[in-house]
């Protein structure tokens, strides 16, 4: 018994208070203890409001909208109908561009050739001589998002087939004639794959 009451009398010595009093610790460092501990309790509340969230509570995840990819036709007619309508007295260009065929890939390639000469004699004392040649090609592959897609070492656009414009002030043959050159320049194309029409009023 007597041992417990100096157990109780030692730890009452070890209390904040008096650890104060007889500058073992500093009150900066008292309240910095205090503060770790009142976060301690907040961040455990916080972690269970988190995880007692209901599924149904949850926003939906919607997938992302698929990307609309326009064709190569569409993008060069954007860009001509919006450097043509740039041109004074050209108005509202609209513009359709067909092309002869689609856009062609040329791809690297791996060639290995191998030339065997095999030379026989005849009974007769005569020699045969034959070549064998063979020759393989392997596409170079890439690693593209965990697929494998060919290298391509150049791609070649689609040959112009026609222009059509239809612009608002296609009714002056100045603006016309303005359109027609700068198809023509433009796309590099001659003038008789163009066609210029004026726009209903």
């Amino acid at each position: 018994m007597l041992e417990l009451a100096k157990v109780f009398t030692k730890g009452k010595s070890m209390w904040p208070v008096h650890l104060l009093k007889n500058g073992n610790i500093s009150a900066r460092l008292l309240w910095l203890g205090l503060l770790g501990v009142i976060l301690l309790i907040l961040g455990s509340f916080w972690e269970n409001d988190a995880v007692q969230i209901p599924e149904k509570q949850l926003p939906d995840m919607k997938a992302p909208a698929s990307v609309k990819t326009e064709s190569y036709e569409e993008i060069l007619a954007d860009k001509l109908s919006g450097l043509l309508s740039r041109i004074q007295g050209a108005g509202e260009v609209a513009v359709t561009i067909t092309l002869e065929n689609g856009s062609t890939q040329e791809h690297a390639k791996n060639i290995t050739k191998e030339s065997r000469t095999i030379s026989e004699k005849d009974t007769a004392g005569g020699i045969r001589t034959t070549t064998e040649t063979k020759e393989s090609e392997q596409v170079l592959l890439t690693k593209d998002n965990g697929t494998d897609k060919p290298v391509v070492v150049r791609e070649i656009k689609p040959v112009v087939k026609g222009v059509l414009v239809v612009a608002e002030g296609a009714y002056d043959s100045a603006v016309k004639a303005n359109l027609m050159k700068a198809v023509e320049a433009g796309l590099g194309i001659p003038a008789h794959k163009i066609t210029v029409l004026p726009q209903k009023r």
